[in-house]
């Protein structure tokens, strides 16, 4: 089990600060474009495809951070991620121009951002995991366990999941409440735009450096750092595999197919990274849409008009978000594990299908009682996909599965002769995934990333082809393609019980 120490660090550091510094800058790259590089023309296009590299780049960086993480361990990829996150919050201030010196330390904020999104699932497991079970593999003590019943140690991965949920969101009110004003109090005081802007972003960028300094001292000893360093015989097992780390990628790719409740996890990060760009990106420029794109209004209405789209599109979000805070830790602790069929995930998914389509038919040129609840429902939503996917992958990840070994490759044992020779106390063992737990982490972050390139660039087609409602149907059919993976693993462990197979 992780110290109080490391527990602590790992909420109030890699949780609560990847989530702020992406949305620190998400928020203001367009301020950097404007008041320090001096762009006019085509900022929302300069800013789109400085956000497209970045998540670009992020596909590629999330498995090959998890994969660091399986060789050198946690605490130190962590270290790294907030170290060039904070090199790249310096370095975007010194950006003259956008192409080339603006993308390439945007781009290099996407490695740190990377990195600490995906440290954030990786290191989920071994919050609850005992230290015993990290090797893999260990002996069997109870045979006739039933996996489909919840079990205590479910429940601890539920639970840390919804922190993990809260933490984050804090996270994002941190940047929005306290980073992002402070260019505004700057000024108040005499200091021009850029310099105010510039400024903010060293005190943000000295922040990232403690978060790093913090990890460094607050991660470091036991099982969060250098696999096997206090275990020659682990450290032999852990060199032997790190020859054929590039093969674990396909594995768990492989697994994600293979398993349910992995690819779950996978097609859950995959809804929640979209409905997180939805709420952001898309409820805004719907009202601004619904309010400013007039060509018959005159220059005051105009005015009037795109002041209350800030105003009702910040309403929108803030409560959507608020939503999220308050059902984390309730998705977190009440998981409602059904038997066989994932309740919580239901839920959100539910959530969505019906939030996301009223939310499009809607008029949000006025705030209502009703439009409040449809934006709760958005948030709920997504806390929910976002815990729940977490729980399902950091659950499969530290699964004890029964093993029988046997010395024919070609022999298949049946689970009636699994049981039947574990009962007898024939040579077995009970195996995890902890060794690819970093990997499933990369590859977790990689179907979020994925979502994000796919909704920004499909959902703004759809904005601008169709109508502005366009990518809230989109994030409805998401939700209920989730929905029908949800049910259909529900019905096929409904169908194992029932016939015995596997």
């Amino acid at each position: 089990m992780a110290t109080k120490l490391q527990l602590s660090t790992y909420l109030l550091g890699i949780c609560l600060f990847s989530i702020c510094f992406l949305v620190f800058v998400n928020a203001t790259i367009s301020f950097v474009i404007t008041d320090i590089i001096h762009r006019k023309r085509n900022v929302g296009d300069a800013a789109g495809t400085l956000g497209f590299a970045d998540e670009l780049l992020a596909l590629v960086a999330c498995p090959v951070w998890g994969l660091l993480s399986d060789r050198i361990g946690f605490s130190q990829v962590a270290v790294i991620g907030y170290a060039i996150i904070a090199a790249s919050l310096f370095t975007l201030v010194q950006a003259t121009n956008v192409y080339p010196q603006l993308l390439m330390a945007r781009l290099l904020f996407s490695l740190g951002a990377s990195c600490a999104s995906t440290m954030v699932t990786a290191i989920l497991p071994s919050m609850v995991s005992k230290s015993s079970s990290t090797t893999g593999h260990r002996s069997s003590t109870d045979p006739n366990t039933d996996s489909s019943t919840p079990t205590p140690h479910d429940s601890r991965h539920a639970r840390l999941a919804g922190f993990v949920g809260l933490f984050t969101g804090l996270g994002a009110l941190l940047a929005l409440g306290v980073f992002l004003p402070i260019p505004n109090r700057l000024q108040k005081v005499g200091v021009t735009p850029a310099k105010a802007l510039a400024d903010t972003y060293y005190i943000v960028g000295a922040t990232a450096i403690v978060v790093a300094v913090a990890c460094c001292c607050g991660l470091g000893g036991g099982f969060l750092t250098r696999p096997g360093r206090h275990d020659p015989a682990r450290l032999s097992s852990v060199t032997q595999r790190a020859s054929s780390t590039l093969s674990h990628i396909p594995e768990v790719l492989k697994l994600g197919v293979t398993q349910p409740s992995l690819g779950l996890g996978f097609l859950a990060s995959f809804v929640a990274r979209s409905s997180s760009v939805g709420i952001s990106l898309f409820i805004p420029l719907l009202v601004n849409a619904s309010l400013c794109d007039n060509p018959a209004q005159n220059v005051e209405d105009v005015k009037a008009h795109c002041r209350k789209a800030y105003v009702i599109a910040a309403q929108l979000s803030g409560v959507s978000q608020l939503f999220a805070l308050a059902f984390a830790p309730i998705f977190g602790y009440f998981p409602f594990r059904h038997r066989h069929f994932n309740v919580p995930l239901t839920v959100a998914t539910v959530s969505g299908v019906v939030g996301y389509t009223l939310f499009a038919k809607m008029n949000t040129s006025e705030i209502s009682p009703a439009l409040l609840l449809v934006v709760a429902l958005l948030g709920v939503s997504q806390i929910g996909a976002i815990v729940h996917s977490l729980s399902l992958v950091s659950n499969f990840v530290t699964e004890e599965r029964n093993s029988i070994k046997t010395n024919d490759p070609d022999i298949v044992v049946s689970d009636e002769e699994t049981t039947r020779l574990l009962n007898n106390n024939e040579h077995s063992t009970v195996e995890t995934y902890e060794h690819l737990k970093g990997t499933i982490a990369g590859v977790y972050s990689f179907a979020g990333s994925l979502a994000i390139l796919i909704l920004t660039k499909l959902g703004g087609v759809l904005f601008d082809r169709l109508g502005p409602e366009a990518p809230f149907y989109l994030l409805a059919i998401y939700n209920l393609v989730l929905f029908v993976a949800v049910m259909a693993c529900g019905a096929r462990e409904v169908y194992k019980r029932g016939t015995g197979t596997k």
